[in-house]
């Protein structure tokens, strides 16, 4: 059994945003078969804090004869979750998460429900759009971002992996832009400063 009951409270601008966010991660096992020694009902109740903000500046500009509209948008993304042992919970779907831009901003290191991520972490992000005034249409959007970590994590999925040590995740940076009525392009960069 898991559950997730949370509450946010958006507070929205035309140009900003700020949305705290609570919630209780609740999991209960009920275990049959299991090895002697080890508890057959496993639970475990985790709080979860996040603030997300961010802003959208805008300018008007012209290339090639078009108005357009190019946008910087910062983002913060800060996020708490405590330590709790979950070394007495069995691993049925859980793995670590691929780290992208799409995980980046995410509440769990971890994919699935039985390991959940002890985190105190800033994420920072820029994006940048240009685009066509009057359509809205994007013509190319760029991105880059980062975490920040204030302590080193303490779960995870066995004894026998390493513990995160370092301060900073890996840069990560990512272009997108139209090349013609049916064509669009999209690429991506992971840099890891570390090795």
């Amino acid at each position: 059994f898991s559950a997730y009951p949370s509450l946010s409270l958006p507070l929205v601008s035309t140009s900003a945003y700020l949305t705290p966010k609570i919630g209780v991660h609740a999991t209960h096992y009920s275990l049959e078969r299991n090895a002697p020694g080890t508890d057959s009902n496993p639970s475990r109740a985790l709080p979860i804090f996040s603030v997300d903000s961010g802003v959208v500046f805008e300018r008007e500009t012209r290339a090639f004869n078009t108005g357009l509209l190019q946008t910087l948008e910062p983002r913060a993304y800060y996020l708490r979750v405590p330590y709790r042992n979950q070394d007495h919970i069995p691993l049925f779907d859980t793995g670590a998460a691929d780290f992208n831009y799409a995980q980046i901003f995410s509440e769990n290191a971890f994919s699935g429900i039985d390991r959940i991520a002890d985190a105190n972490q800033l994420t920072l992000a820029m994006t940048s759009r240009l685009l066509v005034q009057g359509s809205g249409q994007e013509l190319v959007k760029g991105t880059v971002g980062q975490r920040f970590y204030f302590r080193d994590q303490l779960v995870q999925l066995s004894s026998s992996t390493a513990a995160r040590t370092y301060r900073s995740s890996d840069y990560l940076a990512a272009l997108s832009g139209r090349l013609s009525r049916s064509w669009t392009a999209d690429t991506g960069l992971q840099y890891n400063q570390r090795d």
